[in-house]
């Protein structure tokens, strides 16, 4: 008893002078030890950012997820802490120095981790303060890797959008389209409160959700599912905007209505263009509803529809062992080409809701779209290059379709204890379309005489549906570093049409005078199934604090099913089968595939190297002869990924990675597809797969200070067995093609950037160059035949910004185009093209604005194709805000002003070069009437 009095007494000395039970809690963990539990350890070193010296007596604080304050030390003379005997818990680490922007960041701890975090680097508020016009000294903080803007620093307008609040934030530029660049990166997702928000698409939170509900602006590079459940850097990373809302604006609803009625463009009925959105947010709660009603080019929400919703739900998968994403997206029936005006009714709802103490968190979206394209006009002039002559098509094609499409996808995220997960994906489509194409097409020798001409006529109904889902169960161990990660998923697919071909081809034999034709009447039924099912998982374990092994094995069987029937008419019916157009096949694709890699991870240096090796086995079995072919393949490849991150803004990474692809259904049906009379389609049944190398080097550096960066990319890609085309074209002018292996194929690409700003100008300045060369192999009549396509693009950007006064842009960029083929080196097709792209925004009294854009393109001629299509393209209107904080805006615009709108499209590749116009929507006026609502605590 005597002997535990001195500890005793120490305990109550240490007692009555504590400030706080937290305090008292922590001296008897260090003076009564707890055996149960291994406790942590967390150290590092503080240095300023800009001369990189060490910075003694810096206070730093470690506070626990309740907000208590945990532990408090100051730097030594070397600029270093180190708290021991920590209890395994989530802590936030805050550093703070006078004339120095705070440092934040969370960290976990396990039981007997010794987390290192390395040298952390301060930033000068001054210099911080010198290159943005803020209100308040606070707008930028950094929490580890991630950049945190808060939002009420940054002079908007009333009732701007979140795409304008962007604008403000130094090293963040939005185009035209909505699209973002972060630090000279894309920005690929814009998530709000750390959820996706209608999908995939950026501008659906960017342009519709208001800057003034918005608490803070981060940006920071995702890691990959896989990288952020184990806690090993993969170097795989998504530039990611996250949006956290004001817990006022989760109190309410809030939307947005816009109604716009237009004049009548020639030929076609009134423009208008209808579009609401509401929210309805509640803590943690969020519902929200969107819909189009429109006959001008909004399709959709935004941009890029076939991200938002079919699929948008993320069906994406990590593989760990090679170091790659890979996604299940397919696109589906309610796909818009951008040929023709359309008419769209777009409805789309969201919800996502957490429980429990966030151990459960689920969201939906679901959304119904119709689109009606009447009269397009599609014409098409290409020059095919033969061995001995050149042959030119002409074609024209007017396009009805009227398409219907309804999906649903959902994510549901069950946290079962601290260390594991289980996480459940399901997406359902469902689609038909209806189909009109009327072709006239001719075909004329070098000598421009008249081949053959085709008039046809393409009658289509189709129906498909879509299901997938997945099951993740992820678990960590107590152990540092080891994780289980098991999957599994199966995709269905069915695809029914019903369609009709009627063709007329007139065929001129310029020998004998003598004009041949064809006639084709016929029926046309198709049915394709697809199942595929199967399973991965991937072991994780350490070999050490910094050395990792990481296993993993996948098992995936594909099984299709396509039936394709043709009927003639010979009598009145269709029922006289045509069996070269005619088949019912069988095609199961199994594969097996494993890896091994050795990986090593610290803070700034990441490299991993490893084996992989894959089983494929293709059976063919076609049901109408009762025969089967069977291949298998078996490949063996290394895996290899470098990365070194110099600091949170500087980092250079270089990987190899091998793949194999199958050949389609479609490639191997060995029957003809006659859909054009004069260009038919030949399935091969021996097509083998192919296998790809692909290397890849990235470098990024961002000045947090300035704002400036530089960014450069470079891929290289080498193919065995490639999939290439084998044409023979006959004495009448048709083609037949079928899809061969070859081997030689290779590309490689770059792009690259620099991006700074000059403050006192008001102006940022950014400069991009990308292109690249691509290598291919072909044959046509027998011979072999190689192709060479070259690129080149230069942009510069300007954006000159006046805080609440004027904002102007402008981008001139050029594009070089050369293509030439080894069968007639002396035809060789080069040409630039030019654009011109610039906007002004302009505040004016009253409430007054005036916007506009235009677009000058420039197009060469060429010796195939004699006129240049060059446009103006301009746009504008002027608007005015009223009634109590803006909420209304009266606008009256032009689209088009100069009427000199056209599709155009030109590309030169293989052994043809074609030039492509088509319908678009021309000048019309538009007036519209916009309204934003609040209910919630901020008006």
């Amino acid at each position: 008893m005597t002997k535990k009095l001195p500890r005793l007494l120490l305990i109550l000395i240490l007692y009555t002078g504590s400030a706080s039970a937290q305090s008292i809690t922590d001296t008897l963990q260090q003076v009564i030890p707890l055996r149960l539990i291994t406790p942590a350890r967390l150290y590092g070193s503080v240095a300023d950012t800009v001369n990189y010296k060490p910075m003694a007596y810096s206070s730093v604080t470690l506070i626990r997820k309740d907000s208590f304050l945990f532990r408090h030390q100051f730097t030594n003379q070397q600029s270093q802490f180190n708290f021991i005997n920590i209890k395994p818990d989530t802590y936030r680490l805050l550093i703070t120095r006078p004339g120095f922007a705070d440092y934040e960041e969370d960290l976990s701890l396990l039981e007997g981790e010794e987390k290192n975090v390395g040298t952390i680097a301060l930033f000068s508020k001054s210099n911080l303060l010198r290159e943005v016009l803020i209100k308040d000294r606070q707008a930028i903080r950094l929490k580890g890797d991630t950049i945190e803007f808060l939002v009420d620093s940054f002079l908007v307008n009333k009732n701007s959008n979140v795409e304008d609040l962007l604008k403000r934030l130094p090293g963040i530029q939005v185009d035209k389209a909505g699209k973002i660049k972060a630090q000279g990166q894309e920005v690929k997702k814009v998530l709000v409160d750390g959820e996706e928000f209608f999908g995939n698409d950026p501008t659906v939170a960017t342009r519709n959700l208001k800057a003034d509900n918005i608490e803070t602006v981060q940006v920071f590079d995702k890691k990959s599912d896989q990288a952020a459940f184990t806690g090993i850097d993969d170097g795989v990373k998504e530039k990611t905007i996250n949006l956290t809302m004001k817990e006022d604006a989760k109190k309410g609803y809030f939307g947005k209505i816009k109604a716009a009625e237009g004049t009548k463009p020639t030929g076609l009925e009134n423009r208008y263009e209808n579009e609401a959105m509401f929210n309805r947010f509640r803590n943690k709660r969020k519902f929200s509803v969107f819909g189009t009603l429109s006959n001008t080019n909004l399709t959709g929400l935004n941009w890029d529809d076939m991200e938002k919703y079919a699929g948008g739900y993320g069906n994406t998968e990590y593989d760990e062992a090679s170091g790659y994403m890979y996604s299940y997206y397919e696109s589906g029936q309610n796909d818009f080409n951008g040929v023709g005006v359309p008419q769209t009714r777009y409805l789309g709802t969201f919800y996502s809701n957490k429980l429990k103490q966030d151990k459960h968190n689920f969201n939906f979206t679901a959304n119904n779209k119709q689109t009606i394209v009447t009269d397009a006009i599609d014409d098409n002039f290409t020059q095919y290059i033969l061995p001995d002559t050149m042959y030119f098509n002409r074609q024209k094609n007017i396009i009805n379709t009227q398409r219907n499409a309804n999906s649903f996808s959902g994510k549901y995220d069950i946290k079962i204890d601290s260390l594991s997960t289980l996480t459940f994906k399901l997406a359902l489509s469902q689609g038909s379309a209806e189909n009109k194409n009327e072709f006239t097409s001719e075909n004329y020798n070098g000598d421009s005489q008249l081949v053959n001409r085709n008039i046809r006529t393409n009658i289509n109904s189709n129906s498909s549906f879509m299901g997938n889902y997945s099951l993740l169960y992820n678990k960590k161990f107590i152990k540092t570093g080891r994780t289980v990660s098991a999957l599994w998923d199966q995709k269905i697919s069915n695809n029914e049409s019903e369609g009709f071909l009627k063709s007329h081809t007139y065929f001129n034999s310029l020998d004998t005078l003598i004009t041949d034709e064809q006639l084709i009447d016929q029926k046309k039924i198709s049915n394709e199934k697809t199942n595929n099912f199967g399973g991965r998982i991937t072991y994780t374990e350490p070999l050490s604090k910094k050395w990792f092994v990481v296993a993993d094995y996948d098992i995936h069987l594909t099984a299709n099913n396509s039936k394709r029937i043709t009927y003639n008419k010979p009598f009145g019916d269709y029922n006289r089968r045509v069996d070269s157009l005619s088949n019912e096949l069988k095609y199961n694709i199994n594969i097996n595939k494993g890896g091994l890699a050795l990986k090593y991870a610290t803070k700034k240096l990441n490299y991993s190297i490893g084996a992989r090796i894959s089983y494929t086995d293709l059976t063919q079995h076609n049901l109408v002869t009762d025969s089967t072919i069977n291949k298998v393949y078996i490949n063996k490849y290394p895996s290899a990924r470098f990365s070194y991150k110099k600091s949170n803004y500087s980092s250079f990474s270089i990987d190899y990675n091998g793949s194999t692809r199958q050949p389609s259904l479609q490639q191997i049906q060995p029957i003809q597809d006659n859909s054009n009379p004069l260009l038919i389609t030949k399935g091969n049944p021996d097509l083998a797969q192919s296998f790809r190398n692909t290397l890849n080097a990235r470098y990024n550096n961002y000045k947090p200070l300035t704002g400036s960066s530089v960014y450069f990319n470079v891929s290289y890609n080498f193919t065995y067995n490639d999939f290439a085309s084998y044409d023979r074209v006959d004495g009448k002018g048709r083609r037949v093609t079928q899809t061969v292996n070859v081997d030689g194929n290779q590309s490689w690409n770059f792009y690259s950037g620099y991006y700074f700003s000059i403050k006192k100008w008001h102006l940022e300045i950014g400069n991009s160059l990308n292109g690249g060369q691509y290598k291919s192999s072909n044959f046509i009549n027998g011979l072999s035949n190689i192709n060479k396509n070259t690129n080149l693009t230069y942009n510069l950007n300007l954006n000159f910004d006046v805080e609440e006064k004027i904002d102007v842009s402008f981008s001139p960029s050029v594009t070089y185009n050369r293509s030439s083929t080894s069968l007639r080196k002396d035809v060789v097709t080069e040409y630039f093209t030019y654009a011109y792209v610039g906007s002004m925004n302009l505040k004016l009294p009253k409430k007054f604005i005036f916007y506009i854009d235009g677009q000058l393109n420039i197009r060469q001629r060429t010796s195939t194709f004699d006129r240049n299509y060059n446009t103006f393209i301009v746009s504008s209107y002027i608007s005015k805000k009223l009634f109590k904080n803006d909420k209304m805006e009266v606008r009256i615009g032009v689209e088009d002003l100069l009427n000199q709108n056209i599709g155009f499209e030109r590309n030169a590749t293989s052994n043809y070069i074609n030039e492509n116009t088509y319908t678009v929507l021309k000048r019309y006026v538009l007036f519209s009437l916009i309204y934003n609502f609040n209910n919630g605590p901020l008006k």
